[in-house]
């Protein structure tokens, strides 16, 4: 799931080497930390959160297909 999540991410910011992805497992949920430098953090969350509704949405999806419950939370750098 962290594929998709940099694949997401990526045409979003202006340096993905920035961007950290930290994963935290429990049982059956995955929590994944997005750090986002100060610069880039509006164009991932977008107008109204709606680009990161949309990120959110696929990560289910993805999650659903994989028999676990995943969450992200986006952290300014």
């Amino acid at each position: 799931m962290e594929d998709l999540l940099t694949y997401l991410i990526k045409p979003l910011v202006s340096d993905i080497k920035k961007v950290k992805i930290e994963k935290v497992q429990e049982d059956n949920a995955v929590k994944f930390l997005i750090s986002i430098p100060k610069k880039d953090i509006a164009k991932v969350i977008g107008k109204d959160g709606k680009m990161i509704k949309s990120i959110k949405n696929l990560l289910k999806i993805r999650a659903i297909k994989e028999n676990v419950f995943a969450s992200i939370e986006v952290q300014e750098i």
